[in-house]
């Protein structure tokens, strides 16, 4: 499946690919400064835009000298707002739902404020360059700032998903993940992070019927863990790993079974135990099954204290 995914793909002209690539491996400093700097130039646009439509697209007026009067009121107020939300710490591969709610709600702020400025009031200095300025500029300059910044953010996923799997990488073995939980995700997190190399996932199964047919950072939740064998077969899975720290010995039992009957080449488990303090499961981190995992380990119990009693007390 992954050689037949490979050959049908067409490749993105490498100059292209080349940018895009050093505009998704940036360092934290440079990719805030890289926002930063595009927000700017967002907001100067969406201002221009706003200011043209409100116009009738009356392209005699002067546009420069009334965009320079007002234009940072805009910029420091959106930015600030941006900034308030932590818009500039989200991570930029793993945008979702959230990070574009939190830009639509600091930029909707910012207008709100941004237009209260411009109607006259006893709070307000009348000399404000900003007064006077028609709702419908705030309406469309507001549309404008959500949408297209929004869209920056999501760039480097559309790269990725789309984009990226058009190109000529090689993939890994086609995977299922057991579990769209926390660990789950991570796991996924860690494929993506590498390039889908080792492993390609292409779907989840969890036996919440709430998450089925679900997204994860574009992945789909396929089904239950009943349906283990016919996605097997239906998407050729060549790999398994089973991403639920406390599944019961029985359970797994029966998935491995299940997996080992479709003829899975490679089943892997996230560790039965890792450091809470600090969670992070990756590729790296995945486990071969053991017997025990299969028929259940018996747990064993120390008597420190009676052995501590036994030997007289001392310790070292």
């Amino acid at each position: 499946m992954t050689e037949s995914i490979s050959k049908d793909r067409k490749s993105v002209p490498s100059p292209l690919m080349g940018v895009l690539h050093q505009l998704t491996h940036t360092s934290s400093i440079n990719r805030i400064f890289f926002f930063l700097l595009f927000d700017i130039l967002i907001i100067t646009l969406s201002l221009y835009i706003s200011l043209v439509v409100h116009s009738d697209f009356n392209f005699n007026i002067r546009y420069p000298g009334l965009i320079k009067a007002i234009v940072f009121y805009f910029i420091g107020l959106k930015i600030l707002s941006l900034a308030v939300f932590r818009v500039y710490k989200m991570t930029w591969r793993y945008v979702g739902i959230s990070d574009l709610a939190n830009i639509f709600i600091a930029l909707l702020i910012a207008e709100l404020v941004l237009l209260s400025l411009s109607l006259p009031s006893v709070l307000i200095p009348p000399g404000l360059a900003i007064q006077g300025l028609s709702k419908r500029i705030f309406f469309v300059d507001g549309l404008l700032s959500v949408g297209l910044i929004s869209v920056l953010r999501i760039l480097k996923r559309l790269y990725l998903e789309v984009l990226r799997e058009k190109g000529p990488i090689n993939l890994g073995k086609s995977t299922l993940i057991i579990g769209a939980g926390n660990a789950g995700e991570m796991m996924l997190r860690d494929m993506v992070r590498h390039g889908y190399r080792d492993f390609y996932p292409i779907g989840f199964l969890d036996d919440d019927p709430t998450k089925v047919g679900a997204h994860i950072h574009g992945v789909s939740v396929l089904g239950a863990t009943d349906c283990l064998e016919a996605m097997i077969l239906k998407h050729q899975v060549r790999a398994v790993v089973i991403a639920i720290p406390t599944l019961n010995h029985k359970i797994l039992r029966s998935l491995y079974d299940g997996a080992k009957k479709a003829k899975v080449e490679t089943i892997k488990i996230v560790p039965r135990i890792y450091d809470f303090s600090h969670p992070d499961i990756n590729m790296k981190t995945l486990e071969d099954i053991s017997i025990e995992d299969l028929v259940g380990r018996q747990t064993v119990s120390v008597d420190y204290r009676g052995i501590g009693s036994s030997s007289g007390g001392n310790r070292c």
